[in-house]
């Protein structure tokens, strides 16, 4: 099974809701509960979980306001002086504690999020933006759940003051992450997914497809007008095989139904978007060896798509595609596929505008130039033998490719944003300890019964009603105005 960020997560929200839970139980007769474990296996975590945190950055830095949280937690990652007493006091009479194997667990899951975020380039679009939002508060709640849980365990002793005083400021600043409902905290980033490239699965042909494709997109030597139609091709495929997927999955109850109808809408649209850019004219053309990577990946990508959801040359039904694949993990596999073809789909863009607009130039028939600048006696003499010339800027066929090209690219970011949008999966929520419950698979705290601060109003001195100026009759001469 492919690891993904979302299935680390729910990971971490496993472990810790059942550490939680388990701490939280009082003690058998006789016995203690000790702090120290959990007060050594700290600073790695939240180490760690300040990695996760900062894995994914906003583009706009005003739009980030993360800091208290970056503070408190790099506070505690460091492990000043006052913390590691507050260890030694609370593992008593000088022994050697070792961290606790559970907290640790849980570090090395978010250290693996943190890793496989790397690759996604800072967050640009609102889109990306809530979907960062809700990284964070996946991330942090875990946290908060520990620290209510480690501050628990320490109870009133004076020799875990300086703890007892850092971990309320992690509990305070990582408390409204936690208090974001789950339907909220869905997004894309919960689809990265440590895939390799080639492997035998639909995952792996899209990935080696999406880099063969991009790298000869962007190369000035080896993109073909060939390679250029391939890759619309392919990308004209995997839209569709994204909307019937998507559509099985509607369709079965895995994800609702409006949400549902608005990504296979958008589908739609951009499967549409890319036919054209299929088959150029035959007036236009660009020559050259055709790139083998790009093509073995191409048709291995094809034999996949239809091995998995293909049969007698028509796409498989909803209840053939539940029966035959995992469609929870396979509706996850195309969202991360569509973000591949939108990869491609820029790749594909940049090079068409590069060969109208840019250094390198597409090939025209010489007989179906039409700007008159350009008819010389070169081009007429061409024409005459029925040759091919360098298309000048500004002719009808090039800006048709570029026109087309951009509404692919348009289309096919549009239905990125509708197929995240089908991410959420509602459940019902299960109450929990230390005001925390479970939620979705995941951990949420309970708001507090009363409000934490005080909301306290002025009041006005005894003479300032009585001096407070009169208001101005309109229609008669005003009256002596107050004593000054």
């Amino acid at each position: 099974m492919t690891a993904t960020v979302g299935s680390l997560l729910a990971d971490v929200h496993a472990r810790t809701w059942a550490l939680c839970s388990t701490l939280a139980e009082p003690p058998a007769s006789g016995t203690t509960t000790s702090s120290a474990p959990l007060l050594v296996a700290w600073p790695p975590f939240a180490a760690a979980a300040l990695r996760a945190v900062d894995a994914v950055g906003i583009q706009a830095a005003w739009l980030d306001d993360a800091g208290p949280v970056r503070q408190v937690l790099a506070e505690v990652a460091s492990a000043p002086l006052g913390w590691r007493i507050s260890c030694r006091a609370a593992a008593g009479d000088g022994a050697v504690v070792k961290p606790s194997a559970e907290v640790l667990a849980i570090r090395t899951r978010l250290g693996l999020i943190a890793d496989l975020l790397t690759t996604q380039g800072p967050a640009r679009t609102s889109v990306d933006r809530a979907a960062v939002a809700g990284l964070r508060a996946n991330v942090l709640a875990p946290v908060h759940a520990l620290a209510v849980t480690t501050l628990a365990t320490l109870g009133d002793r004076s020799e875990a003051q300086v703890a007892r005083g850092v971990l309320r400021g992690v509990v305070a600043r990582t408390e409204r992450y936690a208090l974001v409902p789950v339907g909220q905290r869905t997004g894309r980033y919960d689809d990265v997914a440590a895939v390799t490239v080639g492997a035998p699965s639909l995952d792996g042909a899209i990935a080696a497809w999406a880099r063969a494709t991009v790298d000869v997109a962007r190369s000035t030597h080896r993109v073909t007008g060939i390679a250029l139609q391939t890759a619309a091709g392919d990308a004209l495929i995997l839209t569709a095989a994204a909307a019937t997927v998507c559509r099985a999955a509607s369709e079965v109850g895995l994800i609702t139904a409006e949400p549902a109808a608005r990504a296979v809408a958008a589908l739609t649209a951009a499967h549409q978007a890319w036919r054209p850019a299929v088959a150029w004219p035959a007036t236009v053309r660009l020559d050259g060896v055709r790139d083998l990577e790009q093509t073995r990946s191409s048709r291995d990508l094809r034999q996949v798509i239809t091995d998995a959801l293909r049969q007698d040359r028509c796409w498989l039904p909803a209840e053939a595609l539940a029966a035959r694949l995992d469609l929870p993990a396979t509706v996850a596999t195309m969202r991360r596929g569509l973000h591949a073809v939108g990869n491609v789909a820029l790749a594909h863009y940049q090079a068409i505008e590069n060969l109208v607009r840019g250094r390198s130039q597409l090939w025209l028939a010489a007989l179906d130039v039409t700007q008159p600048a350009f008819q010389t006696a070169a081009t007429i003499e061409a024409a005459v033998h029925k040759r091919w010339v360098p298309m000048p800027r500004g002719e009808p066929a090039g800006e048709h490719l570029l026109e087309v090209a951009r509404d692919a690219l348009t289309r096919t970011t549009a239905a990125l944003a509708a197929l995240d949008a089908t991410a959420a999966a509602p459940r019902g929520p299960v109450p929990g300890p230390q005001g925390l419950r479970w939620d979705q698979g995941r951990i949420v705290t309970l708001p507090h019964p009363t409000p934490l601060f005080e909301t306290v109003q002025p009041t006005p001195s005894p003479g300032a009603r009585a001096e407070r100026r009169a208001p101005i009759p309109l229609g008669r001469p005003t009256g002596p105005g107050p004593r000054r």
